[in-house]
């Protein structure tokens, strides 16, 4: 049995899969089948998977014409052929940094879903992204009300609990992203365990922010990470602008919440004997109901 199957959709970038299945191929765990599920491809991302093929025996390609939306039931029935312990998923135009399987092997050992930090470049260089916890009742629930996800690149779940879900992987409503709506359906499974990595191992680029680059433009961008990714001081580097990164954002949320009136109310709260012991008692229960 491998150690994880790797989904990577795909339908007309191409190229860019000679870097986001060389990403996958790159796995400090080398224990791997890597499904690429083409959506209604063209000639030349036929041409690209190919030459992966004969590269390398673990990449395995299934062809189909151009479904709804992102051919989404392409990827359930891709599963069903599925012999990997976990499965991992990759866009077509992502990088991981070698050691993102690993990590999420060790997320589920104790969790049926999990992802890692999602890290988005932005089209200068610079690195943003959404904050999940999943281990936060709060959180499970913005999921599951359509307002905060993780991306594609960095989530991933057991097989086991893949083929308990009520139906897997199908057609998206549209206006939401698939990954999104896959998402919810995990943690609306009410024996599934949810985990939320802190490590920084997969980089998201986003297309509809550079629609307007040329082909070059982007394979050039996949290089130079690719390159930065492939050393242990780049990838040093990069976890400390990740780690830049969080820190001003909480900063930033810090300051915004202490210039609020209502965090100015509390504070004058506070300083009433009696209120202040009954509001710090409250703060208190509201935490621990949040775990």
């Amino acid at each position: 049995m491998p150690a994880a199957t790797v989904i990577i959709p795909t339908f007309d970038h191409g190229p860019t899969l000679l870097y986001s299945v060389g990403s996958a191929l790159a796995q400090t765990v080398e224990d791997l089948e890597i499904f690429i599920i083409g959506d209604g491809v063209p000639a030349v991302t036929r041409e690209v998977v190919d030459g992966l093929m004969s590269r390398d025996g673990r990449v395995r390609f299934f062809d189909h014409p151009k479904g709804p939306r992102h051919g989404e039931v392409y990827r359930h029935e891709a599963l069903a052929e599925a012999r990997g312990e976990i499965v991992c998923y990759l866009s077509d135009d992502d990088l991981w940094t070698p050691e993102h399987v690993e990590t999420m092997r060790g997320l589920l050992r104790d969790a049926d879903f999990a992802h890692t930090l999602p890290i988005c470049a932005d089209e200068g260089g610079g690195l943003h992204g959404p904050w999940l916890d999943l281990s936060l009742t709060r959180e499970r629930e913005l999921v599951l009300a359509g307002e905060k996800n993780a991306s594609l690149s960095s989530m991933g779940h057991t097989l086991e609990m893949y083929r308990r879900l009520p139906f897997g992987w199908r057609t998206t409503p549209h206006g939401v992203p698939t990954d999104a709506y896959m998402q919810r359906q995990f943690l609306a499974h009410p024996d599934c365990r949810a985990a939320s990595g802190m490590q920084p191992t997969t980089i998201h680029f986003a297309s509809p922010e550079r629609a307007h680059w040329s082909l070059e433009e982007r394979l050039a961008e996949l290089e130079r990470w690719q390159q930065r990714l492939a050393e242990a001081q780049g990838r040093a580097d990069f976890n400390l602008e990740v780690l830049d990164w969080v820190l001003r954002a909480h900063i930033r949320t810090m300051h915004a919440v202490e210039r609020s009136p209502a965090w100015r109310m509390r504070e004058s709260l506070l300083r009433l004997p009696l209120v202040g012991r009954l509001l710090r008692a409250a703060a208190r229960a509201g935490d621990a109901s949040t775990r």
